[in-house]
């Protein structure tokens, strides 16, 4: 029988590392690998079904990143957004928003503030 994959955190050389362990076989991943994996994850579970929900599932818990960086740029080709968040440990994901999108988000984001602003009897 196979033994199920087993990760976890290890300190070797007085750094922390991820021991990966498969069987008979073992990797040992620093940062960087660890970074190479999740995004070559991330691009095989674009290919998978089912795919990532449309929407946020309300059943899920998230890890909340607070007040992750973020940097946004005008898209060189096609107009609207470069937007970019940080987060500490998924790293840097980078998202495309078309005109029309950044719109819509645009008009998400300002009502949420005005009803933050609201609720903390704030002026407009």
């Amino acid at each position: 029988m196979a033994r199920p994959l087993s990760i976890k955190m290890i300190e070797e050389r007085g750094k922390l590392v991820v021991l990966m362990s498969i069987e008979r076989g073992a990797a040992v991943l620093d940062p960087e690998d660890v970074d190479a994996v999740i995004q070559y994850l991330s691009l095989l579970r674009t290919s998978m079904q089912p795919a990532v929900p449309e929407r946020a599932p309300h059943t899920q818990q998230f890890v909340t990143e607070m007040d992750p960086c973020w940097y946004a740029e005008r898209h060189p080709v096609q107009g609207g957004v470069v937007l970019l968040l940080r987060h500490s440990g998924l790293g840097w994901a980078s998202f495309a928003l078309p005109p029309r999108s950044l719109e819509r988000l645009h008009g998400s984001l300002t009502q949420l503030l005005d009803d933050e602003r609201q609720a903390l009897g704030l002026p407009h």
